[in-house]
């Protein structure tokens, strides 16, 4: 980061932690009404810090942290109280959104003059559900009552350029995913990239009739009627044309990918898309996707191309679950659950395994603790952090294959090389449509 960006993330910062605005904020979330040791701006502040600078695992770590910022004394019953308030919910989201919009700095761009440059933002659009507690069905109903009774759906809107996510929703997993949508203004001049469970034809015609552009996955079934064809090298297929595209389904060609201009009756309006169609001869079923991008500027396999930065949001998403140890030879199995084609209700099953990919911490924090005093003084206080290390180090005996397994063990290193997620930028390079880092 150059000296110009740090400048202007510390004059963000400054305006996000505002001590006026932030009062201003509990007050109108009704969460304090009387400033006195704990106000809004301290403790939004304090929470923040403490959650930056150590591992949070108790309540009493942010009240260790508080006192520790604003060099007091308040005692754990006096904070816990402002935590446990009904408002301290809305107030720290409030804080959160702040937070995450207006840190948010533009990384990513494209050269002047090429395709993608004249967009202001892509943004991406996904959710994700994962299983939780079954005692929560009431709370989060899942869609997979059978299989998973309780389930949240994380709904995430990110913003390509900035490499960041900007609004983050967790609902029950039954909640509607379009409801998410970002407004239609706030598209003007921007890009949206989403799968097809996003796909609203109203939606789409107030995100053009705002100046928006989108790209998004079509659904199975759509029957728009087809007004031109071509195939991927040019030639017009005018035997395709003037007709509902179910009619002449059959007739699609899977060489080559079909590029299709298509039209919706919306109320009164009449939605005129392109619509891009490709067979996929690993699941023999055709890939659609819907867009309004002007076709001159960008071509069939630009935009084939561009779809897949949409994996950004998925990676964002799912890279944070925590992974634990797992036999090498079923972990590949464990990385096509997190996005393969298993339903996203199993997403989480890889927190049923016991040992935790943290050990040597855990065992190293517990020694410590352990070993600081004299034994005899502290036996009762500490055994059970004397069980816990060995507890802790019990996983190393999957790290230590045995001779006869070392084959099998060098030759899943070599397929899983392949299967790891590259960074950001160079993920981007790939694809070689222009979008480079900004230093």
């Amino acid at each position: 980061m150059d000296p110009g960006q740090l400048s202007m993330v510390a004059d963000k910062f400054q305006w996000v932690f505002s001590e006026t605005l932030l009062n201003a904020c509990g007050k109108e979330a009704r969460f304090c009404r009387r400033q006195r040791i704990i106000t809004p701006f301290r403790l939004g502040l304090a929470l923040t810090a403490t959650c930056a600078s150590h591992r949070v695992e108790t309540l009493a770590d942010f009240h260790r942290g508080f006192n520790a910022l604003f060099d007091t004394t308040i005692t754990y019953k006096a904070f816990y109280n402002q935590l446990a308030k009904p408002h301290f919910a809305a107030f720290m989201s409030t804080t959160a959104s702040r937070l995450i919009g207006e840190l948010s700095l533009k990384v990513l761009g494209f050269a002047k003059g090429r395709a993608f440059a004249e967009f202001r933002h892509i943004v991406i659009q996904d959710g994700s559900s994962f299983a939780i507690h079954d005692g929560l069905r009431e709370v989060f109903p899942g869609r997979f009552k059978a299989v998973k009774p309780a389930a949240v759906e994380l709904h995430t809107t990110m913003d390509l350029l900035c490499d960041t996510p900007t609004v983050v929703v967790l609902t029950p997993d039954t909640t509607s995913e379009q409801t998410f949508l970002p407004e239609p203004a706030a598209l003007r001049a921007s890009l949206l990239l989403a799968d097809r469970g996003y796909l609203d034809l109203h939606y789409m015609r107030r995100v053009q009739d705002a100046g928006g552009f989108f790209l998004i996955r079509a659904k199975a079934g759509m029957n728009p009627q087809v007004v031109e064809a071509f195939r991927e090298d040019g030639t017009r297929l005018r035997s395709l044309r003037n007709k509902p595209l179910k009619a002449i389904h059959a007739k699609l060609p899977k060489r080559q990918r079909v590029e299709l201009v298509v039209t919706w009756q919306v109320e009164t309006y009449t939605l005129r898309l392109r619509l891009l169609i490709s067979w996929n001869r690993r699941t023999q079923e055709f890939c659609s996707l819907l867009t309004n991008l002007p076709a001159k500027r960008y071509h069939l396999d630009m935009l084939y191309r561009a779809y897949k930065w949409r994996w950004q949001v998925e990676v964002c998403q799912t890279q944070p679950i925590k992974m634990t140890w797992y036999p090498l030879r079923l972990f590949r199995q464990t990385r096509s659950n997190l996005r393969g084609g298993f339903k996203r209700e199993n997403e989480l099953d890889v927190h049923r395994f016991s040992r935790h990919d943290d050990l040597a911490d855990q065992a190293l924090g517990d020694g410590l603790t352990f070993f600081k005093r004299e034994l005899c003084k502290i036996l009762a206080q500490q055994l059970p952090k004397g069980l816990g290390i060995i507890n802790d180090l019990l996983p190393m005996d999957a790290l230590l294959p045995r001779v006869g397994s070392l084959p099998a063990f060098l030759g899943n290193l070599v397929l899983l090389r392949s299967e790891f997620l590259t960074p950001c930028l160079q993920l981007m390079e790939i694809d070689n449509l222009g979008l480079i880092g900004i230093e």
